[in-house]
């Protein structure tokens, strides 16, 4: 891939008026904070990662200096929290009471939907130097770790799993609050897995095992108008730069310019040059035994590495998966040395300037470090902070490169 398909910095800029006028927005059942409200917001936190729940945090300023008094919780009265009373709206903004949080990040008039989401905790601190309320949500997402479930499917491709899932209901209600995009390629390469169980465990909690076992990454994407795009919940294999409906900027980050500090991780504790997996042929009744090696043509990310694992010789075998077919084997072990050789270089990237478009699902090119260091990173984790310091955006990554395009 070359590194003319992303975008440097200087001219996101531009598009952004400098970063001069960095802003936060917080709509609540769709209706922005009044000023008075909006001014109690020390801080905002939005966190999405590709194995967690996205999450937001408010650092609320919790103390009315014209009152002398807990303004949103601690010195409410049983009335005020009763429907209909004038201060009940004020005194239970932050409950955890189903309403709609938006949060917006961007800059002037150009923000961004970070995520949609509900507050889900409350935790106020009561100090002899003021009070501030810390309020943290999540996405959509968490709705599905309300309730455990048992099933088997025979003969069944992961993504046909996911959508018969989303389809089904639970005492007239759908279990997923969200429609489900399956990517038409990764039904396409799949192959049929003999059994596939889900025992006692959440739809949420289910969707990642099978996302793990196949290398695939789950996250909401919200709406887009102008590609006519819904709401919904991507499941799929980690298409670098892909992300359903959101604008496909990819970022060229260099050292020294535009990424002030980039602290890189070469582990090769971890490594293995094979990855054997095992199991049992039901209908032939005779054991099954695959073995994949990092020359293996269909391991096509960070080739020009492997040079520093040619002193290793660890073997990695799987015999504690239910293994039934020989196909079903030899993929298992192609995911799973992938993923080894994915994490050989990670990194984190501190005091971005503050970028809205850069998130967990994307990636990134690292210029300015080295041959070994520099090359394609996949987003895992992003952290986008909004305070009087302003707005700073930092992320962890994994080095990506893809084969024959390094140098």
């Amino acid at each position: 891939m070359s590194t003319d398909t992303f975008t440097p910095l200087a001219q996101q800029s531009t598009e952004y008026g400098g970063f001069y006028v960095p802003r936060m927005e917080i709509l609540i059942d769709g209706q922005g904070l009044p000023r008075d409200i909006a001014k109690d917001i020390v801080s905002l936190t939005y966190v999405d990662s590709i194995e967690t729940i996205d999450s937001f945090t408010l650092v609320v300023n919790n103390w009315d200096d014209e009152r002398h008094e807990f303004r949103y919780i601690g010195s409410e009265t049983a009335d005020e929290l009763t429907p209909g009373h004038r201060n009940h709206a004020l005194r239970t903004l932050f409950e955890s009471c189903g309403k709609e949080v938006e949060v917006r990040l961007g800059y002037g008039n150009d923000l961004v939907t970070m995520v949609r989401g509900t507050f889900t905790t409350m935790q106020p601190e009561f100090t002899d130097g003021g009070a501030v309320l810390k309020v943290t949500g999540q996405n959509v997402l968490h709705q599905l770790r309300g309730k455990q479930y048992s099933d088997t499917w025979h003969g069944k491709r992961d993504t046909e799993v996911i959508a018969d899932l989303a389809q089904r209901s639970d005492n007239g209600r759908k279990r997923f609050p969200l429609p489900v995009y399956i990517d038409p390629d990764a039904t396409q390469n799949e192959k049929p897995v003999p059994v596939i169980t889900q025992n006692r465990q959440t739809d949420l909690d289910f969707m990642w095992q099978r996302a793990r076992a196949r290398g695939f990454v789950i996250f909401v994407q919200e709406a887009d108008k102008d590609q006519k795009i819904e709401r919904r919940l991507y499941f799929g294999p980690a298409r670098p730069g892909f992300i359903p409906g959101f604008r496909t900027v990819r970022y060229r980050l260099t050292w020294g310019r535009s990424l002030m500090v980039f602290k890189p991780v070469i582990s090769t504790a971890s490594q293995v040059r094979s990855v054997t997996v095992k199991g049992w042929n039901r209908t032939a009744k005779e054991p099954i035994s695959r073995t994949v090696r990092l020359d293996d043509p269909r391991i096509d990310v960070n080739t020009d590495l492997f040079r520093m694992l040619r002193c290793n010789e660890r073997e990695e075998i799987v015999t504690d998966e239910p293994i039934f077919e020989n196909c079903h084997a030899r993929e298992r072990a192609i995911a799973i040395l992938v993923e080894q050789v994915k994490r050989l270089i990670t990194a984190e990237g501190v005091k971005v300037v503050g970028l809205p478009q850069l998130r967990a699902g994307q990636v990134v090119q690292i210029d300015g470090v080295g041959a070994r260091l520099s090359g394609e990173y996949f987003i895992t984790k992003t952290t986008h902070t909004f305070d009087d310091n302003g707005y700073v955006t930092t992320f962890d990554c994994r080095r990506e490169q893809p084969q024959d395009t390094k140098g």
